[in-house]
């Protein structure tokens, strides 16, 4: 059962860790910036699960499940970020291409 709690401990530390990562990388990105958010506190209920609960299954399970949400969380928003990071430089790759195209006079003035 020690083995148990130790992996969950790790789990739910590596979790933290994974959290603060995405939070430093996010650089503004409020997307991402939730499911770190989100991770971070998800991490932190599964340590204190582990610790309050008095039953170690039921704490057990508590932070497989707590760790197990956090984590599809923290990827769910992590990857929306991403997506939408994609699409605004597109969008912006588009605008400046656009920008730069020359137009003759003539088209200009319709002559």
């Amino acid at each position: 059962m020690d083995a148990w709690i130790w992996g969950a401990v790790v789990f739910a530390i590596v979790l933290v860790i994974a959290g603060g990562i995405a939070w430093w990388l996010a650089r503004g990105c409020a997307l991402t910036m939730i499911g770190a958010t989100g991770a971070i506190l998800g991490g932190l209920v599964a340590l204190i699960s582990l610790v309050l609960l008095l039953d170690p299954d039921a704490g057990l399970r508590v932070s497989f499940i707590v760790t197990v949400a956090s984590g599809v969380w923290l990827l769910a928003w992590a990857l929306a970020g991403g997506i939408r990071g994609q699409r605004l430089l597109r969008g912006e790759e588009r605008a400046e291409a656009e920008a730069a195209v020359p137009v003759p006079v003539t088209v200009a003035h319709g002559h």
